[in-house]
């Protein structure tokens, strides 16, 4: 017991560190009074009821979320439960998290090094605060380095089944996050040429599974609402936020992300419609107010990119403690700067492991790709924080061990 302890030691310090960090960041923000439920969340509980309680489908959120967080009404939960198991799940995930991207570390730095590093992710606050919600950013983030670490297994070993796993769980999060889907499609034309040799091979029944879910999770789409699609959430996305504050520009009128008369007319009309709405509105904008829409665009980008969380902001004092207001600006001041720091050494990072790596190291190559994919798509969505580039910072941290590895005190013993 002892020896396995030895072994571990850094793992069992990683759980207990993530822990105590959420403990603390609850009973700063009174998390276990607090009743906020973010109509994302919502969307999600509504998923999951529609897919185990109806065996239908939700226009906006995909199946595998639905799947994961939609089990305990099979065990007799009711829907408003699902609010309070959300958050026993998102841990399990968060830190299962912590100790998948402290194992990837080791490839580049020492055992401690790789600690300390992967204790800085726990200390991200918004991470942390995301696990009290039932929202899609920590289930997608494990799914991500999920599949990174069999990248990484891929790389070093170039054992074909370790690429068919990281394909298939990249794929499959796109049914938690559709996201994802430009960047799983683009890793599925980088490895088309290795996958199309070994396509006969038993283990590729996991990608063609994958594949397969995504086709049903349209194909469902298509015949629910009408249009061969993973979801309708895009077409909203563009329309209510970046092409709306570009529509405002235009018009010379202030943009509100709560009181969007535009928004509101779209949400009158069925799914499918509102994906006609959207397309047609992209279109004319893209030809007649192409300005504006960069304006938007940079907008978003940069208020995405110098603030900080938005679940802080959420908290009310429900409980009339005199530090509370104190707690909330300390703690959004400190998420407000660790999305700066990440973000720009994100973009910096990522620029150059493009750019040195793109045919010496797989791993490196896409790991930049996905930060730069993240934080460029994160200006679609108007006032959302830091939640779109949360999910670039393992994977920033891990750009930054490579770096640091050049560095003899940091490196790795050699084998």
């Amino acid at each position: 017991m002892i020896l396995f302890f030895q072994k571990y030691q850094f793992h069992f310090l990683l759980l207990a560190f993530g822990l105590l960090w959420l403990l603390f960041l609850s009973a700063m923000l009174d998390i276990s009074a607090q009743t906020l439920i973010y109509p994302d969340a919502g969307d999600y509980n509504l998923s999951a009821t529609n897919f185990y309680l109806y065996f239908r489908g939700h226009c906006y959120r995909p199946m595998l979320m639905a799947a994961i967080y939609g089990f305990p009404l099979l065990f007799g939960a009711s829907a408003f439960d699902l609010y309070g198991i959300a958050i026993y799940i998102n841990v399990f995930l968060w830190l299962a998290t912590i100790l998948i991207l402290f194992e990837l570390l080791q490839t580049y730095v020492s055992k401690k090094i790789a600690f300390l590093i992967s204790l800085c992710f726990v200390f991200f606050v918004s991470n942390a605060l995301f696990n009290f919600h039932l929202l899609a950013e920590t289930p997608f983030l494990f799914f991500l380095i999920s599949g990174f670490y069999f990248i990484q297994k891929y790389n070093q070993t170039k054992v074909f089944k370790w690429l068919v796993f990281a394909l298939s769980i990249i794929v499959l999060s796109m049914l938690i996050k559709p996201a994802s889907k430009f960047f799983a499609i683009l890793m599925l034309l980088y490895f088309a040429k290795t996958l199309f040799s070994h396509y006969k091979q038993k283990v590729m029944v996991f990608l063609y599974a994958s594949v397969v879910l995504c086709f049903v999770q349209a194909a469902g789409l298509k015949h629910q609402f009408g249009d061969f699609t993973i979801s309708y959430i895009d077409s909203v996305t563009f329309y209510n936020y970046l092409f709306s504050k570009a529509d405002c520009y235009r018009k010379g009128v202030e943009y509100n992300q709560i009181k969007n008369p535009r928004a509101e007319y779209l949400f009158t009309h069925k799914a499918h419609e509102q994906k006609q709405i959207a397309n047609a509105d992209i279109k004319e904008q893209v030809l007649n107010n192409k300005w504006n829409l960069i304006k938007a665009y940079s907008h978003n980008f940069m208020w995405n990119s110098a603030t900080g969380s938005i679940c802080i902001k959420g908290y009310s004092n429900v409980k009339g403690n005199p530090d509370f207001e104190t707690n909330q600006t300390i703690l959004s001041w400190i998420s407000k700067y660790q999305n700066r720091l990440m973000t720009g050494l994100g973009i910096v990072l990522a620029l150059l492991s493009v750019w040195k790596y793109y045919r010496k190291d797989t791993f490196l190559l896409f790991a930049g790709l996905l930060i730069l994919y993240i934080i460029g798509i994160s200006g679609i969505s108007s006032d959302q924080g830091d939640r779109f580039h949360l999910i670039t910072y393992p994977f920033t941290l891990l750009l930054l061990a490579k770096y640091v590895s050049t560095k003899p005190f940091f490196a790795p013993l050699q084998k």
